[in-house]
């Protein structure tokens, strides 16, 4: 599962036959739970999906947690 910290929140997202899957992630006790309501382009590669989550949780942004990056 691919790790982003996303403006401060943790977010899982694994790749599926059903296509890309998203989790919220509980670091602290490594449990992630799936978000139905985040979708990710099935034709997006893994190295797009950090802009992606960006453009969509921009709005999330703050001088604390300015940027998407991938932890794992």
């Amino acid at each position: 599962m691919l790790i982003y910290n996303v403006f401060g929140r943790y977010l899982g997202v694994k790749q599926t036959p059903e296509g890309w899957q998203v989790f919220r992630a509980d670091m602290s006790e490594r449990k992630f739970s799936r978000l139905h309501d985040i979708i990710i382009p099935d034709d997006l590669t893994e190295d797009e999906i950090s802009g992606w989550l960006g453009d969509i949780f921009h709005e999330s942004a703050s001088e604390k947690h300015p940027d998407v990056t991938r932890v794992e």
